[in-house]
Parts: C-alpha cells; structure tokens; sequence
C-alpha cells in the first residue's frame, strides 16, 4: 500500500516488511474476540495471513520478510538487528572508505516460529449433586419399596426401609438383624423398668455376643454389653412358643413380627417387618428422629427437642443428641461437621451392606453372575433406578433385574458410586465399558469420574515408556458415542499433539476415522503444516545462503593486493 509513496519520497531509504500478530495463527479466535473492546471489528480466519503470503509480497518487492508476536516474545530482536544491518548496508554506498562498514552482513534469515503445545485439557469432575438428601427425604416421604412399618399409639403408621435405619443406628442394626422368619414367632416386650433409665452404646459386630446368641435362641438378638445376657420365657398351653423379653434391651420397641402390608404408594402386598413401638414414643419427635437418620439432619426449630434427644438417646443416635445438645447451647454451627462425620460412617456401613448382602431386596442378573443391591439406595441416588423400580413396569414388583451387556466389575462399580458417591475401581474395570453402563444410567459425574480415571491410566502407562496411541486411538470414538466429552477431547488432544508418530505406525487406522474427526487433527496437527513448509523453506535458503558464502569468499580470496600477506599472523 505504502511501497510506492515510500520509494517516490525516500528512494534511498531501506524497507523490511514485517508480519506482526503471529500469535493469531494458533490462538482461539474467539476468546481474543471476546478480549478487545465492544466496538473492534472481530478477527476471522480468513483476516490471519500464512507465511507464504508475506513472503511473496518480500519477493515481488526485493525486501527481506519476517515475523513477530510481542505476545511470544518472538522475533523482536530479529527486526530491530536486521533494521540496523539494512541501514548500514545502504549507508556503506555512500560511506565506502569507511572500513567497518565492509563486515556488515547483509539481513539474515529468520528461522520460522515453533508454536508450544497445548495443554491437555483437564478433567472436569462436576459436585455431588444437591439432590441426594432431598432425595433420601422424599423416599421417607413416600415410602417406595418399604420394608419396615413402626406402628406408634396402635394407630399411627409409618413406613421405612431397613438398609437407612441399620446403616445409621446400631440399635436398628440389631433389630433388623434378629431371626423372624417364622411368622407365628412374636417377639414381645414382658418387663419394663424405670422411665428414666437410658440405654448404653452397642457395638455392631462382637465376636462375645456371637458366641452368646449361638446358645441362646433362633432369634439371634444380640446383647448389650451394660446389660448381660436376654431372659428367655416359656408359655404352655395353647399359645405355648418361646418369646425372648425385650425389657434389658431397648425399652424404645415393644414388639417385631413379619406380616403382609399394603405399600401406601403402590398399593400391592408387600411383605414388611412390623414395629410396635413404646407408647411414650410420640409422631413428632420419633419423625424428627428418622428424618436425620435418613438424611443426618436437625432442624433447628424442631419442636420438643428434649424428647428427640431422649429418643435418640434410647435408640443409641449419639450424633443426633449432641446435635440437640449444640442447638441447646446455642452452638448449632458445630453441627455441620456432625453432619459430615455421619455421612462418612454411614457410607462405609453401606459399603459393608453391599460386601456382605446385608438387607439386599433386588438381585441384578449380569451377563457373568449375579449382585444383589438395595432398592431404597438406587431409588434415592438415581433417577433412572427411581422410574425403574417406582413406574409401572415389570421390574418394579419383581425382585430380580437383567442387565445385558454388563459384567459384574462394572455393576459393581455403578452400585459403590450410587452408594458413597464415590468410584472404587477394581483391577478388571474397563473404563470405556463403565462409562457405556453410566450412560445409560445417566450418570454424568459417574461418566466425569471414569473418565478422570481413564486419563490417568493412560498417562501412567505413558510415563512407564509404553505405547498408548492405539488404546487412545480406540477410545477416541467410543468416547464420543457414549457422550463422554472429556476423555474424547483429551483423545483428540492427545492425537493432535503426537500426529507424526501416531500417522507412522496407525496410518490405517487415523484414516478409518469419521470425516469430523479427520478434519480436526488437520486443523489442531502439532507441528502445524505451515511450520512444516516454512521449516522445508528456510533449511533450503539457509544452504543456499551457505552455497553464495562460500563462493563469496573464494572470489574475494583471488582479488588480494600484492603486499598482503598470507601468513596465519596477518589473518
């Protein structure tokens, strides 16, 4: 544009032409779009110029060419000693006695930019999502698929389910656990003692108490500690059958039989193990109590908190008394940390649960064995189990669920993340398989989980010196079938920035991919193919500059003055 005024008012002025921005060339268009001002007419591919370009318009005007980016830092220096070298070349014209000005070299080149790799992306893991509470709330709200009915003041009904009761309180763990199979068996509350007296803690699993119970009845009801062994008594008669007295245990529960109730949310027979419980135990404050053992909260305004806390005390909630306790002593901050205390034992109870097919209702049929699991934990924690088990389909009055497509190391990897939130893998886990299960499950965090575990297989097995192209190159798809974004943008990346050797040895397999992914390595290819043909360009020049030196100096070698000596001194 400038070339022809300059030329016309400054002939004897030397000219570079150089290519400024070169950072845009690699850069995200639209994130430096979105830095300028409002008003700036925004960068388009088409705007960013390749090296050739500059270089023809260098050629047609007779002027050296180069390249700068203040963003990398590269190429400044090149212009401003280039800059100087052209001006005292033109300069020596004029100045052609002055001996210093001979040495100059003329501009040199420019060796072309590498850009850096990009950083892999990183692995997203989205929080637990809010609803797991609400969802254990909502299940006691509506008692789908329960399994215990309390029954208070011989009228009042509530319905509950055993694995949230057993894996929060020892003393339900204990009930829960005694041998009722035979329905005409009743057990029966015979002695009470003083109102005022509060039960001790139970340990959940004691080898003294196994051996006890062993001698004692099929009803294998453990002992308390503080209390020693349970008083069998004999009834003749008619109605002549072992009952075991609750009296020395627990004076929270009054009897505990098995019957066949109507499930107030589907209205089927179930079979449910009925709780009488002790008349003093009231709705509103046993209400409360279940509500934190489902959901390991208080509210503040609860009502009667004394009688919660005399509850909890009975049926050895020791968390839920210090929680009244802190709310008392106006100290309720300190219940949060309770709160994730309680969470953390009840996850590995559940996880127990599960190891030993504990309270399990439902047995998962895989295509290598079997997995019971808990109905009231799937429904809780994942939408897909809710409508399974809650909708109008087969499975949901059934007790067995089949799962084709599915090995057992995957189930049970779903099942211990429905359970704890968390992903346990297993030596025989395959991550891609995993990821097609929580898929179908719509299980997005299970999905960013595997996917973070994946990754960092990978990158493991790459740090040991192992070839991974080929398990990425068959992740790639895979990934993108089963909507696990992240593991296919870190597939891709990883593609991308290795193009050269994985072409070299899975040329067949780079081109069986689809057309979409084909164009994204040509795009995001590292090194780009324009640093490829301006690294093949500049070697090129480089040796033909090399070539015209060395002739250079041989021409000049044969035009010696004749008192010049050729002596290594004089050189």
């Amino acid at each position: 544009m400038w070339y022809l005024e300059i030329k016309h008012f400054c002939p004897r002025t030397p000219v570079i032409l150089v290519g400024c921005q070169l950072d845009l060339r690699y850069a995200d268009l639209e994130a430096v779009n979105r830095a300028r001002r409002p008003l700036a007419r925004p960068i388009k591919p088409s705007d960013i110029l390749p090296p050739e370009s500059g270089r023809e318009v260098a050629k047609e005007l007779g002027i050296p060419y180069y390249e700068t980016s203040v963003f990398d830092q590269f190429g400044i220096k090149d212009i401003f000693d280039n800059a100087i070298r052209a001006a005292l070349i033109s300069r020596r014209h004029l100045q052609f006695w002055k001996s210093h000005l001979r040495r100059v070299q003329k501009p040199l080149l420019q060796a072309p930019f590498l850009p850096p790799k990009a950083p892999p992306p990183l692995i997203k893991i989205p929080e637990c999502p809010p609803n797991n509470r609400d969802g254990s709330q909502q299940l006691l709200e509506s008692p789908l698929c329960a399994d215990v009915m309390f029954i208070l003041q011989d009228h009042i009904h509530i319905f509950a389910h055993k694995i949230y009761l057993s894996t929060s309180s020892s003393k339900f763990y204990d009930l829960f656990q005694m041998d009722i199979s035979d329905e005409s068996q009743c057990l029966v509350v015979t002695e009470r003692q003083g109102r005022d007296h509060l039960m001790r803690t139970l340990s959940l699993d004691t080898e003294e108490d196994a051996d006890v119970l062993h001698s004692l009845s099929p009803c294998s009801l453990r002992a308390s500690k503080s209390d020693g062994t349970l008083k069998m008594m004999s009834f003749s008669g008619k109605h002549r059958r072992t009952k075991l007295s609750l009296a020395s245990w627990s004076k929270a529960f009054y009897s505990i039989h098995k019957e066949t109730v109507t499930n107030p949310v589907t209205a089927t027979p179930a079979s449910m193990t009925v709780v009488k419980m002790d008349y003093s135990i009231q709705l509103g404050p046993f209400s409360a109590v279940l509500r934190f053992l489902y959901t390991g909260e208080l509210d503040e305004r609860e009502k009667d908190l004394m009688k919660v806390a005399q509850i909890a005390e009975i049926l050895e909630v020791f968390d839920l008394r210090m929680m009244v306790e802190n709310i008392m002593n106006k100290e309720a901050f300190m219940n949060q940390e309770i709160t994730k205390a309680f969470y953390v034992r009840k996850a590995n109870r559940i996880k127990e649960c599960l190891t030993k097919d504990t309270f399990t209702d439902v047995i998962f049929r895989l295509d290598d064995g079997t997995i019971n699991a808990h109905k009231p934990l799937l429904i809780s924690s994942c939408d897909w189990m809710a409508a399974l088990f809650g909708g109008s389909f087969l499975e949901s009055s059934n007790n067995e669920v089949s799962f084709p497509n599915t090995n057992r190391a995957c189930m049970q990897a779903v099942l211990e993340y429905l359970y704890t939130n968390q992903l346990c893998p297993i030596a025989d886990l395959d991550p891609l398989e995993l990821i097609a299960l929580a898929n179908r499950l719509c299980l997005p965090r299970l999905v960013a989980l595997t996917e973070h575990y994946a990754v960092s297989e990978l990158a493991k097995t790459s740090k040991v010196g192992q070839d991974i192209d080929g398990d990425v190159l068959t992740y790639l798809e895979l990934a993108q079938f089963h909507n696990a974004n992240q593991l296919a943008a870190w597939c891709l990346h990883h593609i991308c920035t290795h193009y050269n050797s994985v072409c070299a040895n899975y040329r067949k397999e780079i081109k069986s991919k689809s057309a979409e992914n084909q164009e994204y390595f040509e795009k995001h290819r590292w090194p780009p193919v324009w640093y490829l043909k301006e690294e093949d360009h500049y070697q090129r020049v480089r040796k033909e500059r090399e070539k015209e030196d060395i002739v250079h100096s041989k021409h000049h070698s044969r035009r010696r003055w004749c008192f010049w000596s050729t002596s290594t001194a004089m050189v």
